[in-house]
């Protein structure tokens, strides 16, 4: 993840001042929470499914 989204995602878990980047946050914090329920899912998969969301909605492109 690059500085500056990681940065936002800092600032949006630990709320320290108000980011453009939060719809970005509950959207993939919900697809993230689906995939975990998912009988196909796992564990070690989740928080890359997080990151990789996250900056998709972010950046509106994908790393791969």
């Amino acid at each position: 993840m690059e500085d500056p989204i990681a940065e936002e995602l800092v600032n949006i878990i630990k709320k320290t001042k108000a980011s453009d980047y939060e719809d970005a946050f509950e959207r993939a914090f919900e697809l993230t929470k689906s995939y975990a329920g998912s009988a196909n899912a796992q564990a070690s998969a989740i928080p890359f499914v997080f990151e990789n969301l996250f900056e998709l909605f972010v950046t509106g492109k994908n790393k791969s």
